[in-house]
C-alpha cells in the first residue's frame, strides 16, 4: 500500500486517542451498581490491547518508513530517521543560545554575578552579540531539520502493511 509520514502521524494520533479513552475507562469498569450497564473490564481490555499491538505495527513500519527515506539539510544528505532524531537536540540548541543572546531578568531575583560584599564580578564567557550569532545558526540547523522531516513525510512511497491498521 502507498503510504506517507504523515498518514502514519495521524493513524497513530487516532490510535492514541482510541488506547487513552479505554485507559480512562477501565477502572470506572470495575464496580457498577446493581441495573447500572457498563462495558465489562475485559471488554475494554480487549480495546485497549488491541489499539496497543495496532500502535506498535505502526510504529514498526514508520521506522522502517524513516530509513528509506533520504532527506538533505543544509547539503548533508541522512535518512529521515536521523533529522527524526537531531531536531529535538536542536531545538533545545537554539533555545539555549537564544536565552544568552537575550537574557530573561525577574525583578525579584538576585544577581548571582558576584562572590562577596568586596564585589568580584564574574566574568562573561561570551558576548551577547555571539550569543545571538551562535542563536541564529543554531536555529538554521534546527530549521533546516524541520523543513527536511516534512519534505520527508510528505514522501510516498509503497510498503507491505494491512490496510487495516489504518481504520
Amino acid at each position: 500500500m502507498k503510504v506517507t509520514g504523515y498518514k502514519f502521524q495521524h493513524a497513530l494520533r487516532e490510535l492514541g486517542h482510541a488506547r487513552d479513552i479505554a485507559a480512562g475507562q477501565f477502572n470506572d469498569s470495575l464496580k457498577v451498581f446493581p441495573g447500572d450497564k457498563k462495558l465489562e473490564p475485559q471488554t475494554i481490555m480487549a480495546s485497549y490491547l488491541k489499539a496497543e499491538t495496532q500502535i506498535a505495527k505502526l510504529q514498526t513500519a514508520q521506522a522502517q518508513y524513516n530509513l528509506r527515506i533520504m532527506v538533505t539539510v543544509l547539503g548533508k544528505r541522512m535518512t529521515l530517521s536521523e533529522a527524526v532524531k537531531l531536531v529535538g537536540g536542536a531545538g533545545r540548541v537554539e533555545k539555549m543560545w537564544r536565552s544568552v543572546a537575550a537574557p530573561a531578568k525577574d525583578r525579584y531575583s538576585s544577581d548571582n554575578d558576584t562572590r562577596d560584599a568586596t564585589a568580584i564580578v564574574a566574568v562573561k564567557t561570551i558576548t551577547t552579540i555571539e550569543a545571538a550569532a551562535l542563536a541564529k545558526q543554531a536555529a538554521r540547523w534546527a530549521s533546516a531539520l524541520r523543513e527536511a522531516i516534512q519534505t520527508g513525510n510528505a514522501t510516498e512511497i509503497e510498503i507491505e502493511l494491512d490496510g487495516a491498521l489504518f481504520e
